[in-house]
């Protein structure tokens, strides 16, 4: 089933810090940064031709190996990886192989922002990555000044307002993710008291934007309690959504913060709806939770493995056959952004920076795992996500939402 759903807009600009980027223990190419090093040579790189002497053209990863998302991480990896080695097993592009140099940014700003330069420094033609919303912003100015295009997996609706040429994103926009969880929530399963638990990042508060113009636009009441990455008790925010009475609780933070929202919502009796963020679709979170705390709870997400679409059924099956493990989104979004970048850089028939940036804002209709990517004026591929409702710790596909 497939639902339309209109978008809202909202903007915040944020910025970033430098400091250094760890190296990441993969089969891929692995970088370790120093940041004085990526400072001082990043902007010899910066836009036009990257040199690919000898044999190879670099692509880099900017992912979160360590940090409070490993799994995660090592899912994007996989995903990148995956699709580098399809391209490379069909002979690869401009008659060269491509290597994919990855980088831990450990979930900080500071260090996305060095494992950035340090990959530009190295000549890679674009990056991928990195995930958090707070990290792509603050990569933001470095991306722009060296002129390298990036895809990153962040979603804060934010990002869109960044005005960044190089800056793109490779999943849905919160505001497509926010809306169809409130849009879900209201008329589907027709709650009409809200109550938004929200991690007070650019990744939550994004959210609470979208969320709360919705309620505002549609005579909903929404109650919103916000809270730290890194809170361990939720307690307090929990017993005023049962004072208020709220008939469905959003949930929209990281998967620590997530799986604990989960078990204590469970233990304090708090009884409704729930439709949380992507984190209640992954292994991370479900590995964490007894299936009692999230059963019957819905998440919006990129991907569900259960869906019958041609595209996610060939992905999981390339998956499998490489890892021998199911793909969750992250491996899905992944290998969408490095088949988007790849593609862009076949198009332009160089490793000019520029010519493939240029390249990427041109891509309309391409099938990736996630979805169909187009980009539009506000450098955004993706315009649809996915409901799935959890049944014993299975996630279970219900529709796609896509925007009009």
């Amino acid at each position: 089933m497939r639902k339309r759903i209109g978008a809202l807009l909202m903007a915040v600009v944020m910025a970033g810090s430098l400091a250094g980027c760890a190296a990441t223990d993969q089969s891929a190419n692995t970088v370790t940064a120093d940041t004085s090093e990526a400072e001082e040579s990043g902007n010899d790189s910066a836009g036009g031709e990257v040199s690919t002497d000898g044999d190879t053209i670099k692509i880099g990863l900017v992912s979160m190996v360590t940090g409070d998302n490993p799994l995660n991480g090592e899912r994007m990896n996989q995903g990148g990886q995956l699709a580098v080695d399809e391209v490379n097993a069909a002979g690869g592009i401009l008659g060269k192989q491509v290597e994919l140099t990855i980088t831990d940014d450990q979930t900080m700003q500071d260090v996305a922002v060095t494992c950035v330069q340090k990959l530009a420094s190295e000549g890679v033609v674009g990056i991928v990555g990195p995930h958090r919303s707070t990290n792509a912003i603050a990569v933001s100015d470095t991306v722009k000044s060296l002129g390298v295009p990036l895809l990153t997996g962040g979603t804060s609706p934010n990002i869109a307002d960044l005005d960044n040429p190089y800056l793109f994103r490779g999943r849905a926009s919160d505001t497509i993710f926010a809306q169809a969880a409130v849009d879900y929530a209201v008329n589907t399963l027709g709650c009409s008291k809200i109550g938004l638990f929200y991690n007070n990042d650019d990744f939550g508060t994004g959210a609470l934007g979208v969320i709360q113009q919705y309620c505002d636009e549609n005579g909903i009441t929404l109650v919103a309690e916000g809270h730290n990455t890194g809170d361990k008790d939720f307690t307090a925010q929990i017993m005023k959504m049962q004072t208020a009475g709220i008939d469905c609780a959003i949930i929209w933070t990281h998967d620590p913060e997530l799986a604990i929202h989960a078990r204590q919502i469970y233990e304090l009796g708090l009884e409704c709806q729930v439709v949380s963020s992507p984190g209640v679709t992954m292994s991370q979170v479900l590995g964490m939770v007894e299936p009692e705390y999230v059963e019957g709870w819905y998440g919006v997400t990129d991907f569900v493995s259960t869906s019958t679409d041609e595209e996610v059924v060939n992905f999981i099956e390339k998956f499998k056959a490489a890892y021998d493990i199911e793909p969750e989104l992250y491996a899905a979004s992944y290998y969408g952004c490095a088949k988007v970048l790849l593609t862009a850089i076949e198009n332009a028939g160089t490793t000019d920076r520029d010519a493939v940036r240029d390249e990427i804002e041109k891509i309309q209709d391409l099938q990736v795992p996630i979805g169909v990517a187009a980009c539009d004026e506000s450098h955004d591929l993706i315009h649809s996500i996915n409901v799935a409702r959890i049944e014993n710790l299975t996630r279970i596909f219900v529709e796609s939402v896509s925007v009009e």
